[in-house]
């Protein structure tokens, strides 16, 4: 054989052997191809799955971060409503301590009252003895002159325990005048004996106080204010050199007409108003006030325990 015809078999051969290693490789390829369009598929359909669970993942995450957010927002204002009440609880715990320590001053304040109130109870008890003693007295006084002088001198006994004893101005002194009269002397003389003198009254002061009616002396009525004052101290000067009368008793007093015991413009309230008083002045004069002052304190307390 010549070689050509060699080369052509051998060529032959080669195409042969290469055609079948092709279709080999061929059917292998379509094989591994058929697969891979397979996995493809899978890896499609995987894909697919795996956007739609992706959506609900992020859709899921959107929804938890808004609730995320509104928990956190209503957490803020947790935090917010647990400080205001924290303070609350504070300035509560503070009030408290405030009611209780105030609580605690006015049971002491309570007790304090009641302390002060049974000591002026006593007092009042005490003056209110002291006063009821006066009384008995000068009732018995007040006979004793209405007995001797009968309408000559006239006698009351005030609240505060002051016994005044009102002797008519034309007894002691003449129509106008400030000179004691020989009856008004003898007058004076009596009531000393019987009354100023009396180791009843032996601390007691001795007020005389002159008053006129409302007719201007001589058309001048600031006379009258003379007039009153000059009859109160001639009955005091009287008292005090004629009948014995401590002059650290005495006082004079002159009020004119502004103090009438009758306003009736009768000749019968002019001669009530033109008189002399001689007002005894027991050493607790004060007593009267200071009763109204006290039982005013009392009322006082009384309301404050109330409260």
């Amino acid at each position: 054989m010549s070689k050509n015809k060699i080369l052509a078999i051998v060529s032959i051969c080669v195409v042969a052997v290469a055609a079948i290693v092709l279709a080999f490789l061929l059917h292998s390829t379509s094989g591994k191809l058929k697969q891979t369009q397979a996995e493809l598929t899978t890896t499609k359909t995987t894909l697919q799955t795996t956007e739609t669970a992706k959506t609900a993942v992020e859709k899921k995450l959107t929804e938890t971060e808004s609730t995320l957010s509104e928990t956190q927002k209503s957490l803020s204002e947790t935090r917010s409503e647990l400080d205001q009440t924290k303070e609350i609880l504070q300035n509560a715990s503070e009030a408290a301590r405030k009611i209780a320590a105030e609580r605690n001053e006015l049971q002491e304040n309570k007790s304090a009252l009641e302390r002060e109130k049974k000591s002026l109870r006593a007092k009042l008890n005490e003056i209110e003895s002291e006063l009821q003693r006066i009384r008995v007295q000068s009732q018995r006084s007040i006979a004793a002159i209405q007995e001797r002088f009968k309408d000559t001198v006239g006698a009351v006994l005030d609240e505060a325990g002051r016994l005044k004893l009102d002797v008519k101005g034309k007894i002691l002194f003449q129509t106008g005048s400030a000179i004691l009269s020989t009856e008004g002397k003898s007058l004076l003389d009596a009531i000393s004996e019987e009354v100023l003198l009396n180791a009843d009254y032996s601390d007691y002061a001795i007020r005389i106080e002159g008053h006129t009616d409302n007719t201007p002396i001589g058309g001048d009525a600031l006379r009258n204010w003379n007039l009153s004052a000059e009859r109160a101290i001639a009955a005091v000067k009287y008292l005090q050199e004629h009948a014995n009368v401590s002059a650290q008793r005495l006082a004079a007093t002159g009020y004119a007409f502004y103090q009438p015991i009758d306003t009736a413009e009768t000749p019968e309230a002019k001669a009530k108003n033109r008189r002399i008083e001689i007002i005894l002045v027991p050493p607790q004069d004060f007593l009267s006030e200071l009763m109204t002052s006290l039982q005013t304190v009392m009322q006082s307390i009384g309301t404050a325990e109330s409260q």
